[in-house]
């Protein structure tokens, strides 16, 4: 037993040997992201600006692990190139993920997310497909093993993590070691972050090492084969069937038909790519690859009719975007098994790195694309109600239609939520969405944002050095850290408690209540006078966070780090568990 375990740590330790001996600088940089990670999970929750700067530091260090193990194995096929071009490529690759930080990160949003996740996407298949550009034999066998060996890494790793839990739950339980419940974020970050990726990569086939069909997972082909592709071939008639529905009752379905066409025909093209090298050893995989293409494009056809009807009446907006391009993708894959009888599955890879750029860069990303469309959308609804003159809006001489109303109020909310208003036609300077009446004539319609009624805010602290005056307070006490119930007792006969499930702070003396205080009644207050005073704030002042509650017995100072939540257009307000110091004077 005892020889076993050495020998199985000795594995291990090989292993992540030669995983840092050939990838070094992509273990630096996962471990780096790590740290950031977990420096983050420790920081007070009330520090906005430093978690959002943290954030977006861990965001350029993951993604430099992509592109150091493409620059990797590029070096392993070209294994000619001298030591100062390769210092070269290195130095340059730094230098880009600087400016990558300062241009193209420079805060996260929605654009900055999709692109992030966009270039990590095509940086992942050009890993893939590097070692196979021109050699193409074997592609989908090295593919395989990349997948079998994440799956397997990574199943052990949860196995790991789930024991080192029970190990130190079990402490915190018997010991009563008070041990924080951040550490199990932690214990993830590592094991997810550094010891999956090590041995991983350890895994990795060198370059011009043969890959043989034998080694294809007997595991893998039994769920391919006799599992999934059945359900695909089911799936495929269910939604024959409903096409024949359509056809029959001439009734077109609402936009749910694309997305489940679309992930469908993903996953189905997944499904062949893994099964390919399986052709000429299997007749039901030789009969699958070869007609469920064909039988694949008319549902795409109905897809890209159902996907039509949308745009037309909404424009084009990066979702129905990114909609349309896999649309295209996936059935530019199986025309391709169509018209060739002789496939290579690398160019599915190629060309989805390739477009995965195109799509959140240049003239014809999503969001250049999505803005045109609806800054046509919305010049067309303005000019059909006489509402344009001289390139400026004026209001319409009459009341105009319900549906139009809701079709610019929607324009409207979209590029709030996900550009700049700014970036929409004919609106005057400085407009912001509280001008709607007063440019318009209606009020905005807000319930028609993307069939959700809520609205988000989040209030912090604005660093601006200003001091906050305590002088002559008796007690302070900290909650900016969540908890579901803590309660502070003091040298004295005072105690303070504060409950997070029904948001009430009371203090107590000798055990008697002498204040209540309603967190939510308080944290509302102050969202209604930030509100009125600016739409879209969301660094304040000190002063506009903090609330003096004065009673006859107590004066309690209430100071908010943050204050975030949701507001529906029922005029419904609902607070998130807010952070706070309390300052207390006993009178």
């Amino acid at each position: 037993m005892i020889k076993k375990m050495i020998s199985y740590f000795q594995l291990l330790t090989s292993k992540l040997v030669t995983s840092i001996n050939r990838f070094p600088e992509t273990i630096l940089l996962a471990t780096s992201t790590v740290i950031t990670l977990i420096y983050m999970n420790h920081l007070d929750y009330g520090n906005m600006n430093a978690r959002e700067d943290l954030t977006r530091i861990a965001m350029v260090l993951a993604i430099g692990i992509p592109l150091c193990l493409c620059i990797k194995v590029f070096f392993e096929r070209k294994q000619s190139l001298n030591k100062g071009l390769k210092l070269g490529v290195y130095l340059s690759t730094i230098v880009a993920l600087v400016l990558y930080y300062i241009f193209m990160l420079n805060e996260v949003n929605n654009i900055s997310v999709s692109r992030y996740i966009a270039f990590s996407i095509s940086l992942y298949l050009t890993f893939s497909f590097i070692p196979y550009f021109f050699k193409k034999e074997n592609y989908e066998l090295y593919v395989i093993t990349l997948f079998n060996r994440f799956v397997t890494t990574y199943l052990y790793s949860v196995i790991l993590f789930l024991g080192l839990v029970a190990i130190i739950s079990t402490i915190n339980i018997l010991f009563t070691a008070n041990i924080s419940g951040r550490i199990y974020l932690d214990l993830w970050l590592i094991v997810v972050g550094i010891f999956a990726p090590a041995f991983f990569l350890a895994d990795i086939p060198e370059f011009g090492q043969k890959l043989n069909i034998r080694e294809y997972s007997k595991v893998l082909k039994v769920l391919l084969l006799y599992i999934v592709m059945p359900l695909i071939v089911a799936y495929s008639a269910i939604l024959y069937v409903y096409f024949i529905k359509i056809l029959v009752t001439a009734q077109w379905p609402q936009g749910i038909l694309a997305n489940l066409v679309l992930w469908f025909s993903i996953i189905s093209t997944i499904v062949i790519f893994f099964i390919y090298p399986l052709r000429n050893t299997n007749q039901w995989v030789k009969t699958f690859t070869s007609f469920f293409p064909k039988l694949l494009i008319p549902l795409l056809i109905m897809m890209f009719v159902s996907l039509g009807i949308r745009i037309n009446a909404y424009g084009i907006t990066e979702n129905r975007y990114f909609v349309l391009v896999a649309g295209l993708w996936v059935t530019g894959c199986m025309l391709y098994y169509i018209l060739n009888r002789n496939p290579k599955n690398i160019v599915f890879t190629i060309s989805l790195a390739i477009i995965s750029v195109m799509v959140v860069t240049g003239p014809l990303s999503s969001y250049s694309v999505s803005k045109f469309s609806q800054n046509m959308r919305f010049e067309k609804i303005l000019k059909a109600n006489n509402m344009i003159s001289n390139d400026k809006i004026i209001k319409p001489s009459s009341a105009i239609d319900k549906t139009d109303r809701e079709e610019i109020s929607s324009i409207l909310l979209y590029f709030q939520n996900k550009h700049d208003l700014d970036d929409l036609k004919y609106l005057p300077e400085d407009f912001e969405i509280g001008h709607t009446e007063d440019v318009f004539g209606f009020k905005l319609e807000q319930e028609y944002w993307g069939g959700s009624k809520d609205k988000y805010f989040n209030y912090s602290i604005a660093e601006d050095g200003r001091f906050l005056n305590i002088k002559n307070y008796d007690y302070f006490v900290d909650y900016t850290s969540y908890r579901a119930m803590e309660t502070k007792n003091t040298e004295d006969t005072i105690s303070i408690s504060y409950s997070e499930a029904n948001r009430r702070l009371e203090i107590l003396q000798n055990g008697n209540v002498i204040y209540t205080g309603n967190i939510d009644d308080i944290t509302s207050t102050i969202h209604e006078k930030i509100r009125g005073s600016n739409v879209d704030k969301h660094e304040v002042s000190i002063e506009e966070m903090t609330y003096i509650d004065d009673t006859p017995y107590m004066e309690v100072q209430y100071v908010f780090n943050n204050i975030a939540g949701t507001e529906s257009s029922g005029a419904k307000t609902t607070i998130h568990p807010p952070m706070f110091y309390i300052f207390v004077k006993i009178k």
